[in-house]
């Protein structure tokens, strides 16, 4: 794009211009400006990028975008009323410039393990272009559209969200063909209040919808069972067997994945997908039901999903050189996804104890208390042998496993990562398997790394 056609698509006064230019890039940090790109500053809750736009100069940034008046009288920049709204309205104009299919993701768990996996099955058949790691809001997936190029042949956005309106506002820009809700939890239900309010939030993702659209959807969650009103196509997928896909034969090949079966045209097709947990399955069913809304073959959705690479800190297992097994899952966390993880680890063969550790979750408001109470109480239910918490929030976790039955003497509790590292020594066993998992805030990796660079048990 140039500098002028960017101005018209914002409805902005170009100033300090004479003549239009072409623009290399669009970028919102000043530290990593490169030269002859656009800055668009951002004002944040700390930050207000309007303070780095000469920094950004500095760094060969060809023009700026700005709400304020600036005083720089030979660099190019454009007036406009609000910087985010820009950044998202330019988003938009960029994208209506490809004519290619685009797949969203929304959910309140297991979203970019999905969007991973559908863009490893789309990799078979198509360029595809997608958010790296979680850039899933208003900032990240605008700069996300700016990297779509020509070469690329379909594109898979993940789409988060703590409010109303936000997705909305992403699916505005997107305007996806397919729109996927992978499940409605408790994640962000501090700022949303209920799952119904968090349901009617994800199915923003549908608000562009016609009858030439596809919505994905996992039928066996309970308040996503019950869609039937949207004005599309709805494919619904699950193990249940009224979905119209659902896995059958579900089971673990050790630690390598799991393994189903799925009908599709009459016949038995089996799948594999390299990650353990059923939750994985959920998350492989949906990423096949884009491959045949694609019109994938079905040969080459199973090579896409069997060539999966699994991201950090997330099921990722290892072993210590003391024999240890740990299952680091350590990237994010909220009631629900601890409760699959916890999962994970009952069903694995296991030489020696089950241990737990787990950091608080966040964003849960009022639920909080009752949230970590159902992990402690999951815990015991799934027969862990040790569990280890860090943390202030974690308490609850601690009550509501004393309350079903734990053994005091079998529950570690600790306020920092340090100090759960200097005393996992005198707890860890030979062949004990670990899993770790907190929210991304209490950095749990800390953990996993030092287990991961020793071993800490008893026999050190």
């Amino acid at each position: 794009m140039n500098i002028a056609e960017i101005a018209e698509a914002l409805n902005g006064k170009l100033m300090n211009c004479k003549e239009s230019f072409m623009v290399n890039g669009i970028n919102t940090d000043s530290r990593k400006v490169k030269s002859g790109e656009l800055f668009i500053p951002i004002k944040g809750p700390n930050f207000d990028g309007h303070d780095f736009i000469y920094k950004a100069m500095d760094a060969g940034a060809c023009a700026a975008i700005s709400h304020n008046y600036l005083n720089a009288a030979n660099f190019p920049y454009i007036l406009v009323e609000d910087t985010q709204a820009a950044l998202m309205r330019l988003a938009s104009y960029y994208r209506s410039k490809f004519n290619i299919p685009a797949v969203a993701v929304t959910g309140s768990s297991g979203k970019t393990t999905t969007k991973e996996m559908i863009a490893s099955v789309l990799g078979e058949s198509f360029q595809v272009l997608k958010n790296e790691g979680n850039l899933n809001n208003t900032i990240g997936l605008p700069m996300t559209v700016f990297r779509m190029e020509k070469h690329h042949t379909i594109c898979v956005f993940e789409m988060g969200m703590n409010k109303p309106g936000e997705i909305e506002s992403l699916a505005s820009i997107v305007k996806p063909d397919v729109g996927i809700i992978t499940n409605v939890g408790t994640a962000h239900i501090e700022f949303l209040g209920s799952r119904e309010n968090i349901l009617k939030a994800k199915k923003e993702i549908f608000t562009y919808f016609t009858v030439n659209n596809t919505a994905i959807i996992n039928g066996d969650d309970d308040m996503l069972a019950s869609i039937h009103d949207l004005p599309c196509k709805i494919i619904k997928y699950g193990i249940n067997n009224e979905n119209d896909l659902s896995a059958k034969d579900v089971k673990q090949r050790g630690d390598e994945g799991m393994e189903f079966t799925l009908n599709i045209n009459g016949n038995a097709e089996p799948f594999f997908v390299p990650l353990i947990g059923v939750h994985n399955v959920y998350n492989a069913l949906c990423s096949i039901a884009v491959g045949l809304t694609m019109k994938m073959e079905i040969e080459k959705i199973k090579k896409g999903l069997a060539r999966f690479i699994p991201g950090k800190m997330r099921m990722e297992i290892f072993s210590s050189k003391n024999g240890i097994r740990v299952i680091n899952d350590s990237y994010n966390a909220n009631p629900d996804s601890v409760s699959a993880a916890i999962e994970v680890l009952r069903n694995m063969s296991c030489r020696g104890r089950r241990v737990l550790i787990l950091a608080d979750m966040m964003e849960l408001g009022e639920y909080s208390e009752i949230g970590h109470r159902k992990v402690g109480e999951k815990a015991v239910q799934s027969k862990v042998d040790i569990l280890i918490t860090i943390g202030e929030k974690v308490k609850d976790i601690r009550q509501g496993a004393l309350d079903n039955d734990m053994k005091e003497e079998n529950i570690y509790c600790f306020s920092s990562n340090n100090d759960a590292i200097s005393n996992l020594r005198k707890i860890l066993m030979p062949y004990d398997t670990v899993l770790i998992k907190g929210s991304r805030i209490m950095k749990l990796e800390e953990i996993a790394d030092s287990l991961r660079e020793r071993g800490f048990t008893k026999d050190e």
